[in-house]
């Protein structure tokens, strides 16, 4: 029997024909049910988090639903046919499915556009629902248009699109459209198309749609509509989203589809933390903190007690904010203030109070700006914590992969796009998203990437897919203050539109303007939910600032430190000047302390055992170590050095240098334990000073008056002291509407509107990540195409600066692979020592 598909399925296992999966008419039902589960435990918490009325949630399920029956009616189109009956090879269709479901609900010469316009919705809540179906693959926008390829048939007269039509309708509450009386068949352009026969125009329908929808996209200038149109979108590609990756499930499971993907989301968005979880975190980390710090025999000290105390007080400031229901808080605190377990007691207060309200599924994103700290902040607080099921990355036990891609690799794959194993990697890569995202909805505790939420705003897939997730929690962003501009836009964008959100900013510095923009984006902002460091420990005085240091005074500074076993951490803005530095000091030093270079340009696999070889080396007394480091250690490793030497930089990143000095002394230390030390502060290069690359001339201007600003209050300096001059010299005014203005169009997934298309999380950085050819050579973990496995390319990738040659090297898998003559890697597996990767100069 003729039947219509959805998927492709493995022929050789269903020979008797399609499972029940592969259908269209089956999949269409499923991705509504998926709909009704998603908005039914999810769609409350998420109106409310955005600020709209609970009294709209039926109208939203209901948008929802007709977003997600809408999606796939295109793919009854003999090209997708055509496509899902051959898997494996890359053919051009001439309008993708969605595109073609739209123009089937739009043009007003077909029957089903005269039903989707009598539906009992009004015309704002319809169109969501439109948009949110043609941009569930995130592929429409002005750019949109046919392929030029064969006319296209959308088989509307066959029995499995009627039948469609009338459960759909059935599902609406409405009665069915009229039947079509022949199928619709789309030639490139008019030009081509026999007008006389019924034929339609692909390139018109397309400008068509594209010119109506601009013009009614003024019915969407409320922030209300921007946000409902944003979460129907999003809700409906979640949907999708689990409605393929449970495709098979049913034949292991023993249930029928519809119970089964019911209770699959239910149970799935239904786990959540309780407040004892959390507090027993907190305790298990403070009294680790402790041995660490000071080891074993302090925690009963008097001058521990005393710390103890003024960190309590503080943490107990930031707790108190969530128990007072205040949607956002800002912890502003430099090292030692105990931010971190400041952060989950706050968590423990919202978990208490969301749970007094009836709700059992809290949950916490905890998100770092890099992968580094990511990785270190999970292994310190959620990997020993006791709480079941918390994920850096995450499992994929309930799904199979290697049946969705197969299905998924036209589906997914680019348009113009005639690479097939391109489209395959596409097709793996957003398979890979989706089911890691799946488990993340299960997963009550989150060590991420800032990326993992803030993707949201760029339309980032993993983003949209976990959205019912992050509607369900609280989110801790850390380490705000490295925000680039674009990704603090997008802070500033999500906070506006999430107001109802429970959210902990936390930062060592802010500077006033970047405050400023907070609270513009968030007026709701209570003074008392901005709650500065503990006073003792935000006014000891840790650093001797030396400016404009001669190489001599290095070496001497140097010498004194590591002939008393001390740990030097030497900072460097380039890679090339911190290997120079690296080989030369380790030929002067190798057998009088532990020398480390640290940086990006390592592969992943080895950056991760030096990252760990730095902290032991550092943790270890009575032997001195010295560790050349770029801008990685700013942030991801938590360590305390006797003396730092650091090249210029932007005062932000200087802070930051500045917290891996004399880190862990405490304000009620004996002197000698919390005496300042030493921070030497060099210029740069001669050739670098036009051009400071990664930064700007400007900063590194700015940054020189900071540091005289800091001369005039005199040695030592406290944390205090480095923030309020900071305060002090930023001398550019931040224009906040114009920057708010910016921010938002950036933020697609609210202005995007009826277009659908991915943006930037990040701005632009100035390294690219390649493979090695000998690496791949002896690569031993491929997938089914034969190309190295995510994974493989994650540990092997390493970064090199940008240049445009890149671009004309073989693809492997998502990265560039690099001729053995043009990048150099220096590693030694045995003695895990090298300096990485660089680039060799033409001969």
């Amino acid at each position: 029997m003729d039947r219509l598909l959805a998927k492709s399925y493995d022929q050789t296992r269903h020979k008797d024909g399609p499972p029940s999966y592969a259908l269209l008419t089956q999949h269409s039902r499923d991705v509504a049910t998926a709909c009704d589960a998603l908005s039914s435990i999810a769609g409350r918490a998420a109106l409310q988090d955005a600020g709209l009325d609970e009294g709209l949630l039926e109208d939203f399920q209901y948008a929802v639903r007709l977003n997600g029956w809408l999606q796939d009616l295109g793919k009854a189109s003999d090209h997708f046919q055509e496509m899902v009956s051959n898997p494996f090879e890359l053919r051009k269709q001439l309008m993708r499915h969605e595109v073609i479901s739209a123009a089937l609900a739009w043009d007003d010469s077909l029957p089903l556009a005269h039903w989707f316009k009598g539906l009992p919705l009004s015309r704002p809540l319809r169109l969501m629902s439109l948009w949110g179906a043609i941009g569930h693959h995130r592929k429409f926008d002005e750019d949109t248009k046919p392929e030029n390829c064969n006319r296209l048939r959308v088989r509307v007269t066959h029995d499995d699109f009627k039948a469609i039509l009338v459960e759909m309708s059935d599902n609406l509450k409405v009665n069915p459209p009229d039947e079509f009386e022949r199928d619709v068949v789309f030639a490139y352009s008019r030009r081509e198309a026999d007008t006389a026969s019924g034929e339609l125009g692909g390139f018109e329908s397309i400008r068509d749609m594209q010119a109506d929808f601009d013009e009614l996209k003024a019915e969407f200038v409320e922030p209300s509509f921007r946000r409902m149109l944003a979460l129907i979108k999003a809700f409906g590609i979640a949907a999708d989203v689990a409605a393929s990756a449970l495709a098979k499930d049913e034949y292991r499971k023993g249930h029928s589809r519809t119970d089964y993907i019911k209770r699959f989301v239910h149970e799935k968005l239904s786990v959540g933390l309780t407040a004892k979880e959390l507090d027993e975190l907190a305790h298990k980390r403070l009294t680790s903190s402790r041995k660490r710090t000071r080891g074993a025999e302090s925690n009963d000290s008097p001058s521990e007690g005393s710390n103890r105390d003024e960190r309590d007080i503080f943490q107990s400031r930031v707790a108190q904010c969530g128990s007072d229901g205040a949607f956002l808080t800002i912890a502003r605190a430099g090292c030692g203030s105990g931010k971190s377990i400041a952060a989950y007691r706050w968590a423990q207060a919202w978990c208490e109070r969301v749970t007094r309200e009836g709700r059992r599924n809290f949950r916490l994103f905890f998100c770092l700006p890099t992968t580094g700290t990511t990785t270190e902040h999970y292994k310190d607080y959620a990997l020993e914590s006791g709480i079941d099921n918390t994920a850096l990355v995450h499992s994929r036990r309930d799904v199979d992969l290697m049946e969705i891609a197969q299905t998924a690799l036209q589906e997914i794959a680019t348009e113009s796009d005639g690479d097939q194993q391109r489209a395959a990697r596409q097709a793996l890569a957003e398979m890979r998203d989706r089911i890691e995202s799946l488990e993340l909805w299960s997963t009550p505790l989150v060590v991420s990437t800032t990326d993992t939420i803030l993707g949201l705003m760029a339309n980032a897939r993993r983003a949209l897919y976990s959205i019912p997730a992050i509607m369900s929690g609280a989110i801790v962003f850390d380490e705000i203050h490295s925000y680039d501009d674009q990704l603090f836009g997008h802070l500033l964008v999500f906070l506006k539109n999430f107001p109802r959100l429970p959210v902990l900013l936390m930062t060592a510095s802010l500077p006033e303007q970047r405050l400023r923009a907070i609270r513009h984006a968030c007026p709701g902002l209570e003074d008392q939910c901005i709650v500065e460091g503990p006073p003792a420990f935000e006014n000891l005085k840790r650093y001797v600032v030396r400016e404009r240091v001669t190489t001599d005074e290095i070496d001497s500074a140097i010498e004194a430190c590591v002939s008393k076993n001390g740990k030097v951490l030497w900072v460097c803005n380039r890679v090339d000047r911190a290997n120079e530095a690296y080989r030369e000091y380790r030929a002067r030093f190798a057998n009088r302390a532990r020398m480390n270079v640290y940086h990006s340009r390592f592969q992943y696999i080895h950056r991760s055992r030096r990252h760990r070889r730095v902290i032991d080396d550092f943790h270890n007394v009575g032997e001195a170590a010295i560790l050349v480091a770029t801008q990685v250690a700013e942030m991801s490793l938590d360590l305390s050095a006797d003396l730092l030497i650091t090249d210029i930089a932007p005062v932000p990143a200087l802070i930051q240098r500045m917290g891996r000095l004399n880190r862990r002394a405490m304000p009620s230390d004996p002197e000698e334990l919390k005496k300042p030390k030493a921070a030497l502060i060099q210029s740069l290069p001669p050739e670098e000073q036009a051009k400071p690359l990664p930064y700007e001339r400007k900063e590194i201007e700015t940054a020189w008056d900071w540091i005289g600003k800091l001369k005039v209050r005199g040695d030592p300096l406290s944390q205090k002291d480095l923030a309020e001059t900071f305060a002090a010299v930023e001398t550019q005014e931040l224009n906040i509407e114009k920057f708010m203005k910016r921010a938002e169009r950036n933020a697609c997934f609210f202005s995007g509107l009826w277009r659908t298309r991915p943006g930037e999380t990040r701005g632009d950085g100035y390294t690219v990540s390649i493979l090695l050819q000998d690496d791949i050579e002896k690569c031993d973990d491929f997938t089914w195409n034969g190309e190295p496995s995510r994974n493989w390319i994650r540990k092997h990738e390493v970064s090199i600066p940008f240049k445009p040659e890149v671009l004309g090297w073989r693809r492997v898998g998502t990265v560039r692979c690099a001729p053995r003559d043009r990048v150099h890697y220096d590693y030694d597996e045995k003695s895990e020592e090298g300096t990485g990767a660089e680039w060799i100069s033409p001969k």
